[in-house]
């Protein structure tokens, strides 16, 4: 079998053509395979370099035939260092593609693997130059980058611009958070894209320290303590827009970690309409922050968008309003830098600036809408109890599983019962599930099941079930929507409970069927009721909805459709 009837996916079709030749045994094979799966490398062709199994040259040859390219005839001592330049050390070294001739407007490029590195690529990176991609062996890659940034001061610069260019990278990929993460002989890049972890590149062992240092840099963090966590921060630029960025590192036993938190400043500034709330719900959350005074908690797990929801939630004041207003944020750290009339204020215990401490300052400051970023712990509960009762509207997140749970949280942290009756005007409980890639999502493959399922509760939600359908993620791997995810986007499902009126049940600790009783005849609805609408009209799926409930799904009428 020749090279060219190898799948050009199959990482192995070198390997397969060596056997076949004669080159190499099949026991060789099989080993180099092994050696491939548990230490990172660019391409199987790299360890059977290192492994001595192969001629790089005549390996490349192989390569070159096999993609139907030129090679590139690469010579240290004379090179075109303008070319080389064009691209930062790091990144030619990463992507083992590198500029080695510029003739006018048109560029060669050597690649050591094309389909890790294809022209298109190639065509993206040097935009105005008419590229022609050549293979070349792996050495003679490396050794060309190494002659042309021979300059210690230029390579460290490409070290920075690397760890730039990962950033923008995260940010055109949509990434909440850029993971650098080392492994034993290597550094591991991940980027978290709608709640999940992707795997981006990995780094070899030897550019480690340098991008770690240039990530300590950007965040304005101490580069000469390696022993100790450390948090930073800093901004990054594109177009006409800023983006806010959390640095923390965290030595490891193979060397330190970092983590930067990539945050828009406009994430928590959308209206309810682009948080995809429907009308009864936007107008319970609009009932609560008309109110004078009282406490509402926004509750759910770490990374549901409680913050968000509550940034909206003040950016959703009517201007004439919310120019009235005296609005203070307690926030650990604060995200979101909000343009309009807000005190925003940091929280940092090492000093003292604890949420208890700051709110007791900040009351003596005339608020009339206070924030306080999180409850977690019977200090903080009393003082915004105190607050709220003493005519401030104060909003305020707690970790409990769902809305109503909140009530009997409260009570454990120590809050008197008949006095948070008094001052509890609402609780919220969000979700985030993600969006079906609109490319190449399908029909749910138990679509009627799911409909005859769930049709009283679509009907109770106002939604008509003749004109609903459940949709399931694409599986289309190739799909640039979405990057062969399935998914591009998340969305909230959210219950809002305005607890007006229930005073003698939240004093009591009723259970939740007294409470939600009541509150189904104000037209509320439970996160379950609110995901399984957005499911039926194609705005999440089915599956998504109950990972993030934690409900099981009924009947075994899920697919395993899911990724």
């Amino acid at each position: 079998m020749s090279a060219e009837s190898q799948a050009p996916q199959d990482p192995f079709w070198l390997g397969k053509t060596l056997v076949e030749a004669g080159a190499i045994t099949e026991e060789q094979f099989s080993s180099a395979k092994r050696l491939w799966r548990k230490t990172p490398r660019e391409s199987f062709a790299a360890v059977l370099i290192d492994l001595g199994l192969g001629d790089p040259q005549r390996l490349a040859s192989m390569v070159a035939r096999h993609h139907n390219l030129p090679e590139a005839g690469l010579d240290p001592r004379r090179f075109d260092g303008a070319a080389v330049r064009l691209v930062p050390a790091e990144t030619a070294r990463r992507r083992l593609a590198v500029p080695f001739r510029l003739s006018g407007r048109v560029l060669d490029v050597a690649a050591a693997e094309p389909a890790n590195y294809p022209p298109h690529q190639a065509a993206r990176d040097f935009a105005g130059y008419e590229t022609r991609l050549h293979v070349a062996p792996r050495g003679d890659i490396l050794g060309l980058i190494r002659e042309g940034w021979r300059d210690a001061a230029t390579a460290d610069a490409g070290a920075h611009e690397l760890f730039d260019n990962l950033l923008r990278e995260a940010v055109a990929e949509r990434a909440t958070d850029l993971h650098l993460e080392p492994r034993d002989n290597s550094l591991d890049i991940r980027l978290r894209i709608d709640g999940r972890l992707v795997h981006k590149c990995f780094f070899e062992q030897a550019s480690r320290e340098s991008i770690v240092q240039a990530a300590k840099i950007a965040g304005h963090m101490d580069i000469s303590e390696r022993r100790l966590p450390q948090d930073g921060q800093g901004t990054l630029d594109i177009g006409a827009r800023r983006y806010r960025l959390r640095f923390s590192s965290l030595p490891a036993v193979n060397g330190e970690s970092v983590v930067v938190r990539i945050m828009d400043q406009q994430t928590g500034l959308r209206t309810f309409d682009e948080m995809g709330l429907f009308p009864a719900d936007a107008a319970h959350l609009r009932e609560l922050m008309a109110l004078p005074g009282g406490l509402v908690y926004v509750t759910g797990p770490t990374g549901c968008g409680k913050t968000t929801l509550l940034h909206s939630m003040l950016n959703n004041l009517p201007s004439p309003e919310i120019n009235e207003l005296k609005i203070v944020t307690i926030e650990e750290p604060v995200e979101i830098r909000n343009p309009r009339f807000f005190l925003q204020v940091g929280v940092d215990e090492r000093i003292g600036r604890s949420f208890d401490e700051l709110l007791r300052h900040v009351l003596r400051h005339d608020p009339d809408v206070v924030l306080v970023g999180e409850t977690r712990d019977r200090p903080t509960a009393e003082v915004t109890l105190k607050a709220a009762l003493t005519g401030h509207l104060c909003l305020s997140t707690l970790h409990s599983a769902d809305a109503l749970g909140a009530v009997a949280r409260l009570s454990d942290i120590g809050l008197d019962p008949l006095m948070l009756s008094c001052a509890l005007k609402g609780i919220i409980s969000q979700r985030l599930v993600r969006l079906p890639c609109p490319r190449c999502r399908a029909p749910h493959p138990r679509n009627g099941a799911l409909l005859a399922r769930f049709r009283s509760c679509l009907e109770a939600g106002g939604v008509d079930p003749a004109g609903a359908a459940f949709v399931a993620p694409g599986s289309d791997r190739s799909c640039p929507g979405c990057g062969g995810r399935g998914y591009c986007g998340r969305t909230a499902i959210i219950e809002v409970f305005p607890l007006g009126g229930l005073e003698t049940l939240v004093a009591e600790r009723a259970p939740h069927s007294a409470f939600l009783g009541i509150l189904r005849g104000r037209g509320c609805r439970t996160l379950l009721e609110d995901g399984v609408r957005k499911a039926a009209l194609g705005l999440t799926t089915i599956e998504e909805v109950h990972a993030a409930v934690g409900d099981q799904p009924p009947d075994g009428l899920l697919s395993s459709t899911a990724t």
